[in-house]
């Protein structure tokens, strides 16, 4: 093996690299990217989990209870209702994570060496945060039962190893009661093919015809560059929709995941989604000067915020404030607060409204510069 050889082809390469800088800065950064993203965002350590209380006791047994919850440094009280009924719609609604009801005469029953039954209405639509509550949910109260008891037995005079636990819990699990991973991966499933396919797709729209020597005669036609840009948008609408469906119905036939809610809004939904994500794919196009690199600013770009920072597998709400930023400003974010609830709960419009008009002044943005710098190279 000869030396200077091997120098002049390190060389060689070394200068192919330096005439293609954006593929210089995506190999340095994204090693980065992926640290940061991976060290900073990821926490399975569930922390400031939202719940609502129904005291039906009101007494200082309960009060009790609600102080050791709130200063475990674990959960956060949101709202306390008056009736179970109340609180599960602030669980439907997602604003919060489970519903504590205490019974009336707790304080009672304790006093006379009674067992008394909590009652926890969990949701269960992201398996993984809702199983790891309840876990910690059953600890924060097995902690304040052994205080009890032992205040109980203080008073009362009972053996410890005899008396029955003065707090039991009866769990009930809402919109995923075997508290299966498949139910909620499959509608983030739908997100993350949508977002991924519909910026592939149109991520070389523009490029493309500027390598074939086709854009000249583009802008030399009287269509405008409104029209242009929307025509080849529909076609990939339309084939989006098709993978939205073929999505519904292996979920339903290969993982019995079925749709609770409306199959029409999911795919009314799909449609601004998909809106958003295509125009994204143009605005790459118009940027990128090869397919190749549009190719891989659309993947990067996509593939990666969606699976760390949308909250597909990792909750949001354990990310730091500059990650919990850069999420809301992620199209799948928004796209996955309706998906999984009208998958898993049946909600309709009158909840999913908030991210929907999000993600239509998403779309509305996105092609208005994808329309501006098209015409700039018009």
């Amino acid at each position: 093996m000869s030396g200077r050889r091997l120098l002049a082809m390190a060389r060689k390469e070394w200068i192919h690299i330096k005439r293609d800088p954006r593929s210089l800065v995506v190999a340095l950064v994204l090693p980065f990217a992926l640290l940061i993203i991976n060290g900073a965002g990821i926490n399975f350590d569930l922390t400031d989990l939202p719940f609502a209380l129904c005291d039906m006791d009101n007494s200082q047994a309960s009060r009790g209870l609600r102080e050791h919850l709130v200063h475990s440094g674990l959960f956060r009280l949101v709202a306390s209702v008056g009736s179970p009924a109340e609180g599960e719609q602030l669980v439907l609604h997602g604003q919060c994570l489970f519903l504590l009801v205490i019974p009336p005469h707790m304080s009672a029953d304790l006093s006379g060496g009674k067992s008394v039954a909590l009652q926890v209405l969990l949701d269960g639509s992201d398996a993984n945060t809702a199983s790891t509550a309840r876990n910690y949910l059953a600890g924060a109260i097995n902690a304040q039962a052994a205080r009890l008891q032992a205040s109980a037995h203080a008073r009362l005079g009972l053996n410890v190893r005899t008396a029955n636990p003065p707090l039991t819990v009866a769990r009930k699990v809402l919109y995923n009661p075997a508290m299966e991973s498949r139910q909620f991966i499959v509608p983030g499933l739908i997100v993350v093919i949508l977002v991924i396919l519909g910026a592939l797709l149109t991520s070389g729209a523009v490029v493309r015809e500027r390598e074939r020597g086709t854009f000249e005669t583009l802008a030399a036609s009287p269509v405008l560059a409104a029209e242009i840009l929307l025509g080849k948008l529909f076609p990939y609408v339309v084939i989006g929709l098709v993978d939205v469906g073929i999505a519904i119905c292996t979920g339903a036939l290969v993982f019995k995941v079925y749709v609770t809610g409306s199959v029409e809004l999911l795919l009314a939904c799909s449609v601004v989604f998909l809106a958003c994500a295509l125009s994204f794919g143009l605005f790459i196009s118009t940027i990128a000067q090869r397919q190749q690199i549009a190719m891989m600013a659309a993947i990067i770009s996509t593939l990666l915020p969606t699976m760390m920072l949308s909250g597909f597998i990792f909750p949001i709400r354990n990310m730091p404030l500059l990650l919990r930023i850069i999420s809301a400003l992620i199209p799948a974010t928004h796209f996955l607060r309706i998906t999984r609830p009208i998958y898993l709960k049946g909600v309709g419009l009158a909840v999913v409204w908030p991210p929907l008009l999000v993600l239509l002044a998403m779309s509305i943005v996105l092609l208005a510069v994808c329309i501006v710098r098209f015409r700039k190279r018009l």
